[in-house]
């Protein structure tokens, strides 16, 4: 278990009561895209959350790099561990390179024109160099969701958890995104990322796990899940499962009931 950079250990949690995840176990190594799929409400942000330190468990442990979460300091955790919830809308009037320039919290040592050098190749990266000067509240949601991004690549951590970081974004950007998560995994990182588009994580995941009601119904590669049987039996409305002709990966659409 020492061997994996991000693992967790029977990982039951509670909030108000009420039981949101139970027993989670899983292990995961470092250059790997790992998909967190499943219907609304089946605990994929709690656990995102509870990897990222947000959330405490009532019960089991998280292991960062072999360590227990609940060992590590906030400055240990930051330098660990990036995380991007799913709401991320800003109202103060930041500039974007400001909030982006938050990412650089591990480079305390960094100069003015070493920061200034790092964010501008960041906003390159995400091709928003244009955004550079406008205030934050003043973007679109897609837009601050990139802004975001670049905040967390610039925070430059072994591991990296997003929530659901294309659902405000237009194709041509989530094909973007991906691919940028697809580099830093070739990079060495770990990205854990929750997603409701079955055909994007098909596309891009090494590796999903399915959640249901909290619990981890099924774990493996996108042909191992993406089935028919096994969608089928999680979402409640019909869809087909058939194969990408371009990629041979599982392609997922809904289905148009008859009148």
């Amino acid at each position: 278990m020492s061997e994996s950079r991000l693992a967790t250990v029977k990982l039951c949690s509670q909030i108000n009561g009420k039981s949101i995840l139970y027993g989670i176990n899983f292990e995961v190594s470092a250059g790997a895209l790992i998909g967190i799929i499943g219907p609304n409400g089946a605990g994929k942000s709690s656990l995102l959350k509870h990897l990222s330190g947000y959330l405490t468990a009532s019960s089991g442990d998280i292991l960062i790099q072999g360590r227990s979460i609940v060992e590590l300091n906030s400055n240990e955790r930051a330098s660990l561990i990036s995380y991007l919830p799913q709401s991320n809308r800003v109202e103060f009037p930041y500039k974007v390179t400001e909030l982006v320039s938050l990412g650089l919290v591990n480079n305390p040592n960094l100069n003015v024109e070493q920061k200034k050098e790092k964010i501008a190749q960041v906003l390159k990266r995400l091709n928003i160099e244009i955004l550079a000067d406008r205030t934050v509240d003043q973007l679109s949601g897609g837009e601050q969701q990139l802004v975001h991004l670049a905040r967390i690549l610039l925070q430059d951590t072994p591991i990296i958890l997003l929530d659901e970081p294309s659902a405000s974004l237009d194709i041509g950007h989530e094909s973007q995104l991906m691919n940028i998560l697809d580099s830093l995994v070739n990079e060495g990182k770990t990205v854990v990322v929750a997603l409701h588009n079955l055909n994007t994580a098909a596309e891009f995941c090494d590796r999903l796990m399915l959640l249901q009601n909290g619990k981890l119904v099924a774990d493996g590669i996108p042909e191992k899940i993406l089935t028919q049987e096994l969608i089928q039996s999680i979402y409640p409305y019909q869809v087909q499962v058939s194969t990408n002709t371009l990629t041979g990966n599982p392609n997922i659409l809904a289905v148009k009931k008859q009148r």
